[in-house]
Protein backbone atom coordinates (compact mmCIF):
# COMPACT_ATOMS: atom_id res chain seq x y z
CA UNK A 1 0.00 0.00 0.00
CA UNK A 2 0.85 3.64 -0.87
CA UNK A 3 1.56 6.36 1.18
CA UNK A 4 -1.51 8.50 -0.36
CA UNK A 5 -3.74 4.83 0.03
CA UNK A 6 -3.07 4.53 3.91
CA UNK A 7 -3.84 8.40 4.00
CA UNK A 8 -6.89 8.53 2.88
CA UNK A 9 -7.81 5.06 4.31
CA UNK A 10 -7.25 6.59 7.64
CA UNK A 11 -8.90 9.88 6.78
CA UNK A 12 -12.21 7.88 5.97
CA UNK A 13 -11.92 5.89 9.27
CA UNK A 14 -11.32 9.13 11.17
CA UNK A 15 -14.32 11.07 9.81
CA UNK A 16 -16.52 7.65 9.77
CA UNK A 17 -15.62 7.80 13.76
CA UNK A 18 -16.48 11.79 14.46
CA UNK A 19 -19.27 10.76 12.26
CA UNK A 20 -20.76 7.80 14.49
CA UNK A 21 -19.69 10.06 17.71
CA UNK A 22 -21.64 12.78 16.71
CA UNK A 23 -24.66 10.71 15.90
CA UNK A 24 -24.47 8.91 19.23
CA UNK A 25 -24.30 12.22 21.19
CA UNK A 26 -27.03 13.48 19.14
CA UNK A 27 -29.18 10.70 20.27
CA UNK A 28 -28.27 10.27 24.00
CA UNK A 29 -29.20 14.23 24.42
CA UNK A 30 -32.29 13.73 23.18
CA UNK A 31 -32.69 10.82 25.36
CA UNK A 32 -31.30 12.89 28.04
CA UNK A 33 -33.57 15.72 27.34
CA UNK A 34 -36.98 13.34 27.19
CA UNK A 35 -35.85 12.16 30.81
CA UNK A 36 -35.30 15.12 32.37
CA UNK A 37 -38.46 16.62 30.91
CA UNK A 38 -40.49 13.22 31.98
CA UNK A 39 -39.12 13.01 35.55
CA UNK A 40 -38.59 16.84 36.18
CA UNK A 41 -41.23 18.90 34.80
CA UNK A 42 -41.25 22.90 34.40
CA UNK A 43 -43.48 24.32 36.81
CA UNK A 44 -45.54 26.55 35.52
CA UNK A 45 -44.64 30.33 37.04
CA UNK A 46 -47.39 32.85 36.94
CA UNK A 47 -47.44 35.85 34.66
CA UNK A 48 -46.29 38.83 36.57
CA UNK A 49 -48.39 41.66 37.52
CA UNK A 50 -48.01 44.77 35.58
CA UNK A 51 -47.98 48.07 37.49
CA UNK A 52 -50.75 50.03 37.01
CA UNK A 53 -49.60 53.37 35.23
CA UNK A 54 -49.51 56.55 37.52
CA UNK A 55 -52.31 59.44 37.20
CA UNK A 56 -51.77 61.64 34.06
CA UNK A 57 -52.04 64.46 36.29
CA UNK A 58 -48.87 63.69 38.63
CA UNK A 59 -46.92 62.73 34.70
CA UNK A 60 -47.35 66.12 33.47
CA UNK A 61 -46.13 67.73 36.61
CA UNK A 62 -42.98 65.78 36.64
CA UNK A 63 -42.15 66.86 33.32
CA UNK A 64 -42.72 70.85 34.42
CA UNK A 65 -41.08 70.42 36.68
CA UNK A 66 -38.14 69.20 34.79
CA UNK A 67 -38.61 71.80 32.19
CA UNK A 68 -38.47 74.15 34.54
CA UNK A 69 -35.57 72.97 36.11
CA UNK A 70 -33.57 72.90 32.50
CA UNK A 71 -34.65 76.34 31.97
CA UNK A 72 -33.62 77.51 35.46
CA UNK A 73 -29.88 75.54 34.61
CA UNK A 74 -29.70 77.69 31.24
CA UNK A 75 -30.11 81.03 32.66
CA UNK A 76 -27.32 80.45 34.79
Amino acid sequence: MSSIEQGLVLMLVGVAVVFIFLVILVFITKLLSYVVLRYFPEKEKPAPKKPSAPAAGSRDAEIAAAIAAATAYSKR
